[in-house]
């Protein structure tokens, strides 16, 4: 028979002086002493990787739909059929409700 055993920090860990994460290390391990690891250290902030092409069309696109969505033109989700059934059952049970409570 196998028990299972949670591992938490003991006084023999405490006692170590060990500090002790729950949280995995993943990855391989970063050499600061590498030449990405230095250049990426001199220009904090910066991005790395492919440049940005404004002039490309989806540059463009995603410029246009932020302009729209500082105008207020561009609105999330799928718009509201006014006449289909189920608005029109919301719109009744509404109506009655306010004439209930107006009661």
């Amino acid at each position: 028979m196998q028990n299972n055993v949670t591992f938490t920090p003991d006084s023999a860990v405490e006692a170590l002086n060990i500090n002790f994460s729950t949280k995995a290390q993943l990855g391989r391990p970063v050499n600061p002493n590498s030449k990405r690891q230095q250049r990426l250290a001199t220009a904090p902030g910066k991005k790395t990787g492919r440049p940005i092409n404004p002039n490309s069309k989806r540059q463009q696109r995603l410029a246009e739909l932020e302009a729209k969505r500082q105008n207020g033109e561009l609105k999330r989700g799928r718009p509201v059929d006014p006449n289909s059934k189920r608005q029109q059952m919301l719109l009744t049970k509404a109506q009655e409700i306010i004439e209930q409570n107006a009661q």
